[in-house]
C-alpha cells in the first residue's frame, strides 16, 4: 500500500489548482518524467518563492503569495514587493506599496494576510485588491537610540498561541560593533518586548517554536562576525550556531558539542525536534528532550525542509551558492528512495536575476505541494510539484 501524508485540511471548493489554472504551465523533467507546474503568468520580471521556513499558501488554498521584483534587464538587485496568485479567479496581483526593506514577509495562514518589515515599521495587508495596508507596530526609539538599523528581522513567525510574532533586530553602534536584539511584538497592541540584547555578536534567523509560545531558537552567524572583524571564515572550526531562548531566561546552545559549519535550521512541526544542515555531512534532526542528533539524509545539501509527519524531506543542492544551480531532490526517509524534481544549471550572467537566487524548496498547502524557485525557463519562476506523485515514486 502506498504511504500517504497526514490527512490534509480542506480547502475552499471551486478553486483552480496549479494543474488546472491557466497561469501555470507543466514542465516535465526529461530525466524521469516528474512534472512541475511553473507560474508562467507574469506580473513581474522576477517571481520568487519565499524562504523555505515560510510556506506562503493560505490554509484555504485560495492565495499563493510570492516575492515580485523589478530589477532592470540583466540586473541582479531590486527591493522585492509582494505578489500573489488568486486561485478563485485565476488572477495575478502585485502590491507596490509592500517594499520589504528590512525583513522577509510572513503569512497569517488562517486569514491570508501578509506581514512585512519596512525600515523600523511592520505592516500588514490582505490579499484582495480592495484591501489596504495597515501599520502593525514601530520599534520604540528608546531601544534603538544611537544605533543604525541593519535589519529589522530575518523571517518572523507567529507564536504558537498567535499572541505575538518575533523580531531579531540587527543594528550597528557608532564604534562599529554590531548589536542584536531578540524579542517579540504582542498582538493586537503592537508592543515590542525585548527578550535579550547582545553586543558584538550577529544573532538572527530566530523562529518561534510551533508549539511553545515562550520558546524561540536563533542562530549565531559566526561567519558574519568574522567578516565584520576582517577575519577569514574558517568552515572547519567547530562552533555553536543554533541556540534556544526561553522567555525570561538565558540562551543555551542546542547541541551538546559544537560542530563545523552548519545552518538553515527549522522546527519540526511537532515542536519536539529541530532540523539543520551540517554542511558537507547532511540533514540532521535533533531531539529537544535529549539533545541527541541523528543524521537522516547524508549528502552535500544546501537547504532542506520536512513534511509535517517528518517522513518526507526535500532538499536543494548547489555547487556554488554565490551563483546557484537549481537541483532539487525529494526523499522518503523510511524507504531511503529519492527522486529528482529538477536539475538545472545557474542562470547565464547576462540574464535578469536577484541577489538570493536559491531554490528554497518547501512543503506547502498542508503538504499537498512542494514549492520552490526555479530557473528552467532562463528566468526566476515559482514552481509547484504535487507531493502525491513523489510519494508514489519513492514508496
Amino acid at each position: 500500500m502506498t504511504p500517504v501524508l497526514t490527512a490534509p485540511a480542506p480547502v475552499l471548493p471551486g478553486l483552480s489548482s496549479p494543474e488546472t489554472s491557466p497561469l501555470f504551465t507543466p514542465w516535465v523533467n526529461p530525466a524521469n518524467g516528474v512534472v512541475s507546474h511553473i507560474l508562467t503568468g507574469r506580473a513581474a520580471p522576477v517571481q520568487q518563492t519565499f524562504y523555505y521556513t515560510h510556506p506562503s499558501w493560505s490554509d484555504d488554498g485560495r492565495h499563493l503569495w510570492f516575492n515580485a521584483a523589478f530589477p532592470p534587464p540583466g540586473g541582479r538587485h531590486s527591493t522585492p514587493v509582494l505578489g500573489l496568485v488568486d486561485f478563485a479567479d485565476n488572477e495575478l496581483r502585485v502590491f507596490p506599496e509592500t517594499q520589504m526593506n528590512s525583513s522577509r514577509a510572513w503569512l497569517d495562514h488562517a486569514t491570508g494576510e501578509m506581514y512585512w518589515g519596512n525600515n523600523y515599521d511592520v505592516w500588514k495587508r490582505g490579499p484582495l485588491a480592495s484591501d489596504r495596508p495597515a501599520r502593525v507596530t514601530t520599534v520604540p526609539g528608546r531601544l534603538v537610540a544611537d544605533l543604525r538599523l541593519l535589519h529589522l528581522a530575518t523571517h518572523p513567525v507567529f507564536s504558537a498561541d498567535r499572541s505575538s510574532f518575533n523580531l531579531d533586530l540587527r543594528l550597528l553602534r557608532r564604534d562599529g560593533v554590531q548589536v542584536s536584539l531578540l524579542g517579540d511584538v504582542s498582538l493586537p497592541d503592537g508592543e515590542f518586548h525585548l527578550w535579550q540584547r547582545t553586543d558584538g555578536r550577529n544573532y538572527d534567523h530566530a523562529l518561534f517554536s510551533p508549539t511553545d509560545p515562550d520558546l524561540q531558537m536563533f542562530a549565531h552567524e559566526y561567519w558574519a562576525d568574522a567578516l565584520l572583524r576582517g577575519e577569514p571564515f574558517d568552515g572547519a572550526k567547530p562552533y555553536h550556531r543554533i541556540w534556544l531562548l526561553r522567555r525570561g531566561e538565558q540562551p543555551e546552545p542546542l547541541l551538546r558539542q559544537p560542530v563545523s559549519h552548519s545552518g538553515h535550521e527549522w522546527w519540526d512541526a511537532s515542536g519536539d525536534f529541530i532540523w539543520y544542515l551540517h554542511y558537507g555531512v547532511g540533514v540532521k534532526k535533533v531531539s529537544l528532550a535529549t539533545r541527541e542528533e541523528t543524521l537522516v539524509w547524508p549528502g552535500r545539501h544546501s537547504h532542506a525542509h520536512s513534511s509535517r509527519c517528518g517522513r518526507y524531506l526535500v532538499a536543494a543542492r548547489m555547487d556554488d551558492p554565490a551563483n546557484p544551480d537549481c537541483h532539487v531532490v525529494f526523499r522518503d526517509t523510511h524507504t531511503g528512495k529519492e527522486v529528482e524534481i529538477v536539475n538545472r544549471g545557474p542562470l547565464a550572467p547576462g540574464l535578469t536575476q536577484c541577489v538570493h537566487l536559491h531554490p528554497h524548496p518547501q512543503f506547502c498547502l498542508h503538504d499537498r505541494y512542494i514549492c520552490h524557485t526555479t530557473t528552467i525557463h532562463d528566468r526566476v519562476d515559482v514552481a509547484l510539484v504535487p507531493v502525491a506523485d513523489l510519494i508514489a515514486r519513492t514508496a
